[in-house]
């Protein structure tokens, strides 16, 4: 039930939101919708590589209305002649935002980001600066009715990530090991006490299978079409990214 109820308030503004525009744009001789959607409209999917001809797999509330609003997208491109693009951004990261990947960075500062099984854990990642060149490009070059990945050039280990963070800050702390199978539990039981309290779990088993997941996507498209090439390095980006963060008092 809290599901639904998390899926229909997604809905309300991916869906909601994005038939607003579309009805807003229709007529109005634009020469590009570029819809920013996001790569958990996929869902989380188990390949070595994903790309935009991937099926999609939403399962989260989010990743549903995400991929939803993308149909609703597309079927104006093919209805009513909306010349309508998507992007699907990985998980974004830069001065200015905060959302997941301030989780993360506070969580490690603390020492209580552990490491999740034996896996690398490669995470997808795509700085602000990025992100803005290829709306740019998207806005100039993209083709109507296309699906672009937005990403990094590659996916980097979880420990790569949490070193540059720790690095950036002058930080040391602990790297715990949790078995997957331990962590899972732990989750399950996060998960119970939010459903019994009514609050948003401290962390879910969908977001533990996420983070083991190797992620990688091909972003071979948006350089051949839009002329897209990612810029910032990890380490730049990331120790912009926390100067940030402690100016606004977020660390």
């Amino acid at each position: 039930a809290l599901s639904e109820e998390a899926y229909e308030r997604f809905r309300t503004v991916n869906v909601g939101g994005t038939r607003n525009l579309i009805q807003a744009c229709l007529g109005a001789g634009i020469s590009r919708f570029v819809h920013f959607s996001s790569t958990a409209a996929m869902g989380t999917i188990h390949l070595p590589v994903v790309e935009e001809s991937t099926p999609c797999q939403p399962m989260t509330p989010y990743q549903r209305s995400k991929r939803e609003s993308e149909v609703v997208v597309l079927a104006a491109w093919r209805e009513s002649a909306l010349p309508a693009l998507i992007l699907r951004p990985c998980m974004v990261y830069g001065p200015g935002g905060k959302g997941e990947f301030l989780k993360m960075c506070r969580l490690m500062a603390r020492g209580l980001f552990p490491r999740l099984g034996r896996g690398r854990n490669l995470t997808p990642m795509v700085h602000v600066q990025d992100v803005v060149q290829a709306a740019l490009l998207a806005g100039e070059r993209g083709r109507p009715g296309e699906v672009y990945l937005i990403a990094s050039e590659s996916s980097f280990p979880m420990d790569m990530v949490r070193d540059v963070v720790l690095k950036s800050l002058n930080l040391r702390r602990p790297y715990p090991y949790i078995p997957l199978g331990l962590a899972m539990a732990g989750a399950f039981g996060f998960e119970l006490l939010a459903r019994i309290s009514g609050t948003t779990p401290l962390v879910t088993r969908l977001n533990i299978a996420s983070t083991v997941a190797d992620r990688v996507f091909d972003i071979a498209k948006a350089k051949a079409e839009l002329g897209y090439q990612p810029r910032v390095t990890l380490e730049g980006g990331i120790r912009q990214t926390m100067a940030w963060f402690q100016a606004e008092g977020y660390l």
